[in-house]
């Protein structure tokens, strides 16, 4: 190699070197760069979610506060315009009061009642809490003035036993539901705000609730605890006490865990990134280019040796280049074994079509042929059943009708591989059949008994297929169906249901069914579920009718209820 060549190749490597190098330190600032930009991310991920649990947690305790307090509410709404209270604010009864005032206390866990009238004089005001009845609590005028003002209304006031839920209303006639007319009065029920009752809070939220006369903000305590607080105010808007809401956010504990690893494992993954490219540079980038370039340019056998010798990432690519040329080679042997397997495999399918056709030609041959001694063997033993019938005994008439049976049987399984080997050899001109006529030709050719009952649709399809082949088909259906049928009453229906590429018809029956794991069996050759003794059957026609179908592009399947119906289905294209 000349010193121009030389010059070049360093040239090169600088190039390529001050590339990697520049691309590494980019990649390296790309990465520094993406981390911080995923911290904030991060870091406005959470606060989206904060702000979101504080909110929904928010809502949460608020509506579950609401709820607590749905009773009180409607029983002071339904009290307040009902009639006999206002005859009783006018007339005090006793009976009356314990009838429908005290009861307040055990039917709906009150704990104080008031009623005034419009002169703001107390009608009536009792209370109950624990068994007894505490020092009252006095309404003053101007929360009866705000309750004049709002109609109906609730607010909270201090008593010596704690904090109490009031609900007002001014009292109207039954007529004036919507409170449109002058008051009559008014009507209050108090309910402390004890531990069964921020219980009964607490079981609607399902966090931690407590009762505070002191505000704090909403916040998130403990990294994924949510801390919320709902104002009771006074009837003058104020705050007196706040109901406090803890839950934790399992998602928000999750995100955080998430956060933390993904910062931690990002940061590390930039300090090994960074530490790898300065210390491995020099040692796994300029020697193994030198290496790669000397092959490329020599392509000699023994700088292809040193790329074998090559480590890490470079060591894949020097076994790329040591084995090109061995790739080119092992491609012109695939090449040629291809081109051998091809012919092998042509070679097999001739073979296999010759002897496809030599077993057709064998199968009508020995039909034909055996046809003849058969036929001579039935006429001599029907001549000695109608000549010598009456002159044998018991068993020798039975052994005679069991020949005869049998030599029938023998004549129809020979009929029926003639009829197969036909199907497969012989090429039937397909033909523009209406099935309307066709399915009328096969029942009468079928000729079931009285018994049966058989609809077929209206306005079947026309298609085309070979005349005796789709005759072949509904014939050996439709017979088998009146032959097994073992019901007082048969019933057949034939119906067909278009498809997008072909016509579907399907054959029902009553008759006893075929259980599923028959489902194959009944279509192979020679193969009957019941004794030829019981039904006279070859074990053929089915196998003649899928050959058939499948022959002419369709698809044949059973489909059964044992001891109710079966239902054969095969498809026609269109």
């Amino acid at each position: 190699m000349n010193d121009t060549s030389k010059g070049k190749k360093t040239l090169i490597l600088m190039k390529t070197q001050h590339k990697l190098l520049i691309i590494l330190m980019i990649s390296a600032i790309i990465l520094f760069a993406g981390f911080l930009t995923i911290l904030k991310i991060q870091q406005k991920q959470t606060s989206i979610l904060v702000s979101s649990g504080i909110e929904q947690q928010s809502g949460l305790l608020r509506t579950a506060t609401n709820a607590r307090s749905e009773v009180i509410a409607r029983t002071v709404y339904d009290y307040t315009y009902w009639d006999d209270l206002i005859n009783y604010k006018n007339s005090p009864s006793e009976s009356f009061a314990l009838d429908n005032l005290f009861t307040l206390f055990s039917s709906f866990d009150a704990n104080a009642v008031w009623m005034f009238n419009l002169k703001k004089e107390t009608v009536f005001e009792s209370a109950f809490v624990e068994k007894s009845i505490p020092p009252f609590v006095s309404l003053s005028d101007s929360i009866i003035d705000f309750v004049l003002s709002k109609k109906l209304t609730r607010f909270y006031i201090e008593t010596d036993k704690g904090i109490m839920e009031v609900h007002g209303a001014t009292m109207h006639a039954s007529d004036d539901e919507e409170r449109l007319k002058p008051a009559e009065g008014f009507f209050f029920i108090g309910k402390l705000l004890d531990s069964a009752y921020l219980s009964g809070i607490q079981d609607l939220t399902g966090g931690n609730i407590s009762l505070s006369k002191t505000f704090t903000e909403n916040e998130v305590k403990h990294g994924n605890e949510i801390l919320v607080s709902y104002p009771l105010n006074n009837f003058q808007n104020k705050p007196i006490a706040w109901i406090k809401l803890g839950s934790k956010n399992s998602f928000l504990e999750v995100f955080e865990k998430l956060s933390d690893f993904s910062t931690i494992f990002l940061a590390g993954m930039v300090i090994v990134i960074l530490l790898v490219f300065f210390l491995s540079f020099r040692i796994f980038v300029n020697k193994p280019l030198s290496k790669i370039f000397s092959a490329l340019e020599s392509r000699s056998q023994a700088d292809r040796l040193q790329l074998s010798k090559l480590k890490s990432e470079f060591k894949h690519i020097g076994r790329m280049i040591e084995s090109y040329f061995e790739q080119q080679e092992a491609l012109e042997l695939e090449i040629d074994v291809r081109k051998k397997t091809e012919l092998q495999k042509e070679k097999l399918i001739t073979e296999l079509d010759i002897s496809n056709r030599e077993l057709k030609d064998f199968a009508y041959i020995v039909s034909h042929d055996l046809k003849a001694p058969l036929r001579a063997i039935g006429s001599i033993s029907q001549w000695i059943h109608s000549d010598y019938h009456d002159k044998l005994d018991d068993d020798g008439r039975m052994q005679l009708d069991l020949l005869l049976s049998r030599v029938h049987r023998m004549q129809g399984l020979i009929e029926g591989i003639l009829a197969y080997s036909r199907v497969t050899r012989v090429k039937e001109e397909k033909e523009v059949i209406d099935l309307n006529k066709l399915v009328k030709e096969a029942i009468e050719m079928v000729a079931p008994s009285e018994k049966f009952t058989i609809t077929v649709d209206e306005n079947l399809p026309t298609v085309n297929y070979g005349p005796t082949r789709i005759l072949q088909i509904f014939q050996n259906l439709i017979g088998n169906a009146v032959k097994y049928n073992d019901k007082d009453a048969g019933i057949i229906d034939i119906h067909c249901t278009e498809n997008q590429h072909n016509w579907a018809i399907s054959i029902t029956d009553n008759g006893p069914g075929i259980e599923e794991k028959y489902f194959e069996k009944i279509f192979q050759i020679f193969q009957t579920l019941k004794s030829r003794d019981e039904f006279e059957s070859t074990g053929i026609g089915l196998t003649i009718v899928k050959k058939i179908i499948e022959g002419n592009g369709g698809k044949i399947s059973v489909n059964s209820v044992p001891g109710k119906q079966t239902t054969f289905t095969f498809t026609i294209l269109k």
